[in-house]
């Protein structure tokens, strides 16, 4: 009889059942750390919408993305109503305002602002202005008569003041745009002369409702044009400042106009630029100063001796500082010049309204009213 290999055949079967056990026990591993990623990215996907978006601007084409969450990518931003307020906003939180057009796909290019074309040269105090220093600069007139100042932010739309839009001016095709130039008259070769087409102002702002009451607060108004602005090195938009953004008590900003040169006194015909400091609320709410009228919706600017000031005309217009929250130094609105006791007065400084807590507003206005002529007022953002 053949002798038996003993062990040759069971040693095979025992090879192959570990084998088996190994791979058995190396997929419940990966199927548990599976599982354990699945409930971590299902946990993440599923915690509290707090209402930010991740976006970044490719470095490669300048394009806006956003990070889409429930698909894990960036993606350029589609046209749906809710991703298309999502670019509008990521765009607007950083100081910029963005344009979508109509189509399936839209890659939203934040339009570039804040920046003078030209070079210039800055002299500390109530001077002319040289052509192209502030090319955001506007000049609103109302049959042909310089009213208020304004500032670019886009191409279609001006911000401004409310208090330049009482029932007496609230003829919209009375209303013109002069820009491009440092005189409030078009005789310069680089003026531009623009018809509006909206006017939409903050219907809180309560001397509007009670000529008797004393609160300037949500002092704003913006304007749509019949046409879109061509940029030039003299038309430049300014920007908006950040979400959010801060004041510090001492930074140095600039006021432009062309409004009063003193108290009671004539308006200028060369645009006038004046670079004064932000005072603390604390200090400008001091009995000395405007006894607690200063809202958190104002801010002031000024010197405790006076001397340098906005006055009439200037109304409207910009009060700009410049930052590097980006690569290159910008120029931010932030503040129109809205009220203040006298011009250049001590321990009166010049009120504005602090746009950094207006930045939804203006952007449901532009949203709502781009295609409704004449004039509207508006209370509050809300969500279109």
């Amino acid at each position: 009889m053949p002798e038996k290999k003993i062990g040759g055949p069971g040693m095979s079967i025992f090879s192959r059942c570990r084998v088996a056990a190994a791979i058995a026990l190396i997929l419940i591993i990966l199927g548990g750390l599976g599982a354990a990623i699945w409930a971590l990215v299902t946990y993440l996907r599923t915690t509290e919408d707090t209402g930010l978006f991740d976006v970044q601007v490719s470095a490669a084409d300048q394009r806006l993305r956003v990070f889409d969450s429930t698909q894990w990518r960036w993606k350029h931003v589609c046209s749906s109503s809710a991703n298309q307020l999502i670019a509008n906003i990521s765009c607007e939180e950083m100081g910029f305002v963005s344009k979508c057009d109509k189509g399936q796909i839209i890659e939203v290019i934040c339009q570039d602002c804040g920046r003078r074309m030209l070079p210039e040269e800055r002299i500390v105090g109530g001077v002319d202005a040289r052509q192209g220093s502030w090319p955001w600069q506007v000049s609103l007139q109302y049959d042909g008569v310089h009213q208020c100042g304004g500032s670019i932010i886009s191409d279609r739309w001006i911000i401004s003041a409310a208090h330049c839009f009482p029932e007496r001016y609230r003829h919209v095709s009375r209303w013109r745009v002069l820009m491009g130039t440092i005189y409030n008259t078009p005789i310069s070769k680089n003026v531009v002369i623009a018809e509006v087409k909206t006017v939409v102002y903050h219907s809180s702002y309560l001397p509007f409702v009670d000529a008797n009451i004393d609160d300037n607060s949500r002092d704003i108004a913006v304007l749509a044009l019949t046409k879109p602005l061509q940029f030039t090195d003299y038309i430049q938009p300014v920007c908006l400042p950040t979400y959010g953004q801060r004041l510090a008590d001492g930074q140095m900003g600039t006021v432009t106009g062309w409004g009063n040169m003193e108290y009671y006194g004539t308006q200028a015909n060369v645009l006038q630029e004046a670079h004064v400091p932000i005072i603390s609320d604390a200090v400008c709410n001091g009995p000395d100063y405007y006894d607690n009228q200063v809202t958190t919706t104002m801010f002031c600017a000024g010197y405790e001796k006076g001397g340098t000031d906005s006055c009439q005309g200037d109304s409207g217009g910009p009060f700009v500082a410049s930052d590097v929250l980006s690569k290159t130094s910008r120029y931010r609105l932030l503040g129109v010049v809205s009220w203040g006791t006298g011009c250049a007065m001590a321990k009166k400084p010049g009120v504005y309204t602090r746009v950094s807590r207006f930045l939804p507003w203006i952007s449901t206005a532009m949203r709502m009213y781009e295609n409704s002529p004449g004039v509207h007022k508006m209370a509050r953002a809300v969500t279109p």
